[in-house]
């Protein structure tokens, strides 16, 4: 990502209906998690940015630890709270095998080569415990790819099925795959799809100028429409600008007693 985009980011993590809907979905998802396992939970939020999500489930009481490769995501994300911070990339986790109920990959894995993908999903499993869930959110559709893309650092946007068997690869099983952003794929296709091309001597900009208040809360509401359908209900959607996932890790099998042979 682009240095100057963080801030960009800072601010837009507070108010924008894009972040405010993604931040929707995350604690749905956690909350179901939270259910299942019956206590707060140890999560890991690879590529934690600015560290909103970092803030916002920490006050629900869950142990949470951001881990991001820019040192100005992690000075952003300090000014948030004391949290726990680590600076490390997401495709070598410094973490313990098993050292968390939830790892959150919002919008990172995207940035990395896709021949990198195989073996961040497989340190997420392992750094996951027995029946851990990982939380994934990722661009969809190369055909989407655009300036807004190239200011936040994406090398490759992806379809549902592409992460489905990445996630088959790596040993999870998902819950919940789905495309998420589905209303406002049209025409959100049609600006990314008008600025795909490189503008000569220009720094590409991400697309995260704020609307005008009634239109980012009528925004906010369909993305929260659209999270109850795909998280809470677990109805997957057929189109949209980004996949959303839960994926289980296998809960760990009791070993068999041993028999003693027969005489």
């Amino acid at each position: 990502m682009l240095e100057n985009e963080y801030a960009t980011m800072r601010a837009a993590e507070e108010t924008h209906w894009w972040y405010r809907g993604l931040h929707d979905q995350v604690r749905r998802a956690v909350a179901l998690c939270r259910e299942d396992v019956g206590r707060p939970l140890r999560i890991l939020d690879a590529g934690c940015g600015t560290g909103k999500v970092v803030s916002l489930l920490s006050a629900r009481g869950d142990a949470v630890t951001g881990l991001d490769l820019s040192a100005t995501a992690l000075s952003l994300a300090r000014t948030r709270g004391p949290f726990a911070l680590t600076r490390a990339s997401a495709v070598a986790l410094p973490f313990a095998d098993a050292a968390f109920d939830a790892v959150l990959s919002l919008d990172v894995l995207a940035n990395l080569p896709p021949s990198a993908l195989p073996a961040a999903l497989a340190d997420c499993r392992r750094v996951l415990a027995p029946g851990g869930r990982l939380i994934l959110n990722i661009v969809a559709y190369q055909a989407l790819y655009s300036e807004h893309d190239r200011a936040v650092g994406v090398v490759r946007r992806y379809t549902r099925g592409q992460i489905a068997r990445l996630l088959d690869g790596a040993g999870f099983a998902p819950e919940r795959l789905t495309y998420a952003n589905t209303v406002l794929f049209p025409a959100a296709a049609l600006v990314r799809l008008w600025r795909r091309r490189p503008r000569p001597g220009r720094t590409p900009r991400s697309d995260l100028a704020l609307p005008p208040a009634a239109v980012n809360a009528a925004l906010t509401g369909v993305r929260t429409l659209e999270n109850i359908l795909t998280v809470t209900l677990g109805m997957p959607l057929p189109v949209g600008l980004s996949i959303f996932a839960v994926a289980r890790t296998p809960r760990r099998t009791p070993p068999r007693p041993n028999r003693q042979p027969r005489t």
